[in-house]
């Protein structure tokens, strides 16, 4: 099988990565099962799927026949067996939690046809821990996309039991959806490239935990210093605090160094119910985030912001 032949894509978990991945590789020509137990998540990704593609509409990069094209090919399932029946590559996207994972992939492999790759969208668990009980060791191995309706890039890593020929496969998929793949050679918790983010993202939580800095200030810094077109604070937000809380947990329950757990800051914002861009507030309030408007950079509109 070569990454061509992998036309049929499996989603499972309909959340903020998951209904980006349906609509990047529907872009790109795959025929998608999106699957969630969770109707309502289902239809939340619906709707930025028609966002996603009305913005290409109006920017004039799609026809309204493309879109509906692209729309068509992405369908939802609630149901695990039916959106596995003929899919050629899994993308797991459930929550960062060990347990959930591989309960998942234990269905999934139950399920899915022999030929059928399985990896997992994740930024800090293996895939060789994840899938320890699954038959289909050679098809496994792990991604990392970082925000994939926006983004190119994304960290692919191999496990020791991955063949050649799913490796073959993986990069020619990745390849045909447009991706820019970087490749860690075997297996390290949390990447390479994610090392590095973690390792910045971990003294940026802190400083704000503790009273060094508005998190503001530190996304200003980051912005002006590197050209970027938000900072650390404003990444956690996309990523949804949820899970860069469940991140740094993972870490944690590896070392058993209480440095790697969470501030206790961040916990209470993921209890309020405050997950960024998802739930409309984070570090920034949604869909109009500060860092957007003219003149933040310099620092206007300082005093507006609490």
């Amino acid at each position: 099988m070569t990454g061509e032949t992998l036309q049929n894509v499996a989603i499972v978990g309909a959340g903020v990565q998951g209904s980006m991945l349906a609509f990047r590789c529907a872009l790109h020509g795959k025929q998608v099962a999106l699957v969630d137990v969770d109707r309502q998540v289902l239809e939340r990704a619906g709707g930025k799927i028609a966002g996603w593609l009305e913005e290409r509409v109006s920017r004039g990069e799609l026809s309204r026949t493309e879109a509906e094209a692209v729309r068509a090919r992405i369908v939802a399932h609630d149901a695990l067996a039916e959106a596995l029946a003929d899919a050629d590559i899994v993308i797991e996207n459930v929550p960062e939690q060990l347990e959930l994972k591989q309960a998942v992939w234990a269905q999934i492999d139950a399920l899915a046809p022999a030929k059928t790759l399985l990896t997992t969208n994740s930024s800090s668990l293996r895939s060789s821990e994840i899938g320890a009980g699954v038959g289909r060791k050679d098809k496994t191995f792990n991604l990392n996309f970082m925000t994939p309706t926006e983004d190119d890039m994304v960290e692919v890593m191999w496990n020791d039991r991955t063949s050649a020929a799913t490796r073959e496969a993986a990069l020619a998929f990745l390849a045909s959806i447009r991706n820019i793949a970087i490749v860690t050679q075997r297996e390290i918790k949390g990447f390479s490239l994610n090392r590095v983010w973690r390792a910045v993202k971990k003294e940026c939580l802190r400083l704000w935990a503790e009273g060094y800095i508005d998190p503001h200030d530190l996304d200003r810094a980051f912005m002006l210093e590197w050209r970027t077109g938000y900072g650390p604070f404003g990444l956690m937000d996309k990523v949804g605090l949820d899970v860069v809380r469940d991140i740094e947990l993972s870490y944690y329950r590896e070392s058993g160094d209480e440095s790697d757990l969470p501030p206790r800051a961040l916990e209470e914002m993921v209890e309020r119910g405050d997950l960024g861009e998802k739930s409309g507030r984070g570090f920034y309030e949604y869909p109009d985030p500060v860092y957007l408007r003219p003149g933040w950079l310099r620092g206007e509109g300082r005093e507006e912001e609490g």
